[in-house]
């Protein structure tokens, strides 16, 4: 059962329908739950018929074999007809219903015709030998087929009385057609009594079922949030590795170029990006100050204006832009003797507040997935803070040289 649970997905609001149907006596699943129960209710069935087919058609031959031997009465034809050829006919069906896959569609049709023309079969008898030996086995074997079909046969309940009422509106009708005296009292004590407890018992073996399946549906949708949990858990944790790994790699005071290009590095091992190049921000456009896996034109090329695909990155208001139509001859990767186009370049903006101090270029075949855009969101602040105090300390070199 834990199976067919597992497969079906619970959201929120079914989860809570789940619960408050867990409080009523019946279960009533909320919307499409209902079918998928339906679903399996019909693939236990299957199974269970499966299991105990064999058993059936054992207690079958263990009840009807004495009789055809030992007993030898007037109404011994009769009762072929009615209480022995009916049942076997059934259990042909259940053959079929369970052991031809290409009838599957047709199972649960196919059981509840089996159930219906047994207790068609074994009501006729019973009406037709009353008073006799015969008859009692035939309003035996009634009760024995009741029994099976809420206990064993275990389709939804409601389906099973269907089939039940239908066998007694079928006999009922043919004895009214056959002019056969019928006693209520009789057809009260071997069918009535026993419908009404087996139907009883089918609906709170049903009820039984249907808490197990709920149990295991919210189970599942618990086991689910807790291997979510875990994975964000086990993501952070990475992350904050990660971090941990990148502040040890930038640190050192390096100047602006040495600590772009040992991002840069960092960024290309721990991401699918192959190849890079980081620029800083100046009033005259931008300045690449490290490149790693550029073909030659690609590298030889140190300053560029404030447009393009940079420019776009820097204007957008996130830190990560994702480019997937990469303009021919754009940052084309070095591969041996040939260039090739990447098949998508991400756009990593390096901001101090509103001030975008660099950008970084980052090209990839494949493209960067959800953990990778999420690593290098993490990293900008980290690398922007060691920026502003590397550019701060050039800077102050630089005037310190120009005074001295």
């Amino acid at each position: 059962m834990a199976g067919p649970a597992a497969r079906t997905v619970v959201d929120a609001r079914q989860e809570r329908d789940l619960k408050r149907a867990l409080g009523t006596l019946w279960v009533r699943f909320p919307g499409s739950l209902e079918d998928d129960y339906i679903h399996h209710a019909l693939r236990r069935a299957r199974k269970l018929i499966g299991r105990s087919l064999y058993v059936l058609i054992g207690l079958f031959l263990v009840v009807t074999l004495p009789v055809l031997v030992l007993v030898d009465e007037p109404g011994m034809a009769a009762w072929r007809l009615f209480g022995f050829w009916p049942i076997a006919g059934a259990l042909a069906l259940l053959f079929l219903a369970v052991k031809v896959n290409a009838l599957n569609r047709f199972m649960s049709t196919l059981i509840g015709l089996a159930l219906m023309i047994s207790l068609a079969g074994t009501l006729l008898g019973a009406i037709r030998l009353a008073d006799t030996f015969l008859g009692q086995v035939a309003a035996f074997e009634t009760v024995y087929v009741l029994i099976i079909g809420f206990s064993i046969l275990r389709l939804p309940p409601t389906r099973t009385l269907f089939w039940c009422l239908g066998s007694l509106v079928l006999a009922l009708t043919l004895a009214l057609i056959l002019s056969w005296d019928l006693n209520p009292a009789s057809l009260l004590l071997f069918y009535g009594f026993p419908l009404v407890v087996c139907a009883l018992n089918g609906y709170m073996l049903d009820a039984s079922a249907r808490h197990s399946y709920a149990n295991n549906l919210l189970l599942a949708r618990e086991s689910e949030r807790l291997r979510q949990w875990r994975d964000n858990a086990d993501r952070e944790a990475r992350r904050q590795r990660l971090l941990n790994d990148f502040m040890a790699h930038i640190a050192g005071n390096p100047r602006v170029a040495v600590l772009l290009d040992q991002a840069l590095g960092f960024m290309i091992e721990h991401t699918p990006a192959v190849a890079g190049a980081a620029w800083r921000v100046a009033d005259d456009g931008l300045h690449r100050e490290a490149a790693r896996g550029l073909s030659g034109r690609d590298d030889a090329e140190r300053h560029r204006e404030r447009d393009g695909l940079l420019a776009g990155a820097l204007d957008a208001e996130g830190d990560v832009t994702l480019c997937h139509d990469v303009p021919a001859g754009y940052l084309d990767l070095e591969t041996g003797h040939s260039r090739m186009r990447p098949g998508q370049i991400l756009f990593l903006v390096v901001r101090q507040g509103d001030e975008a101090l660099g950008v970084l270029e980052l090209a990839a075949l494949s493209p960067f997935d959800k953990d990778a855009r999420a690593l290098l969101e993490s990293l900008a602040p980290s690398l922007a803070y060691a920026l502003v105090a590397a550019m701060g300390r050039e800077d102050y070199i630089r005037r310190h040289q120009q005074a001295g």
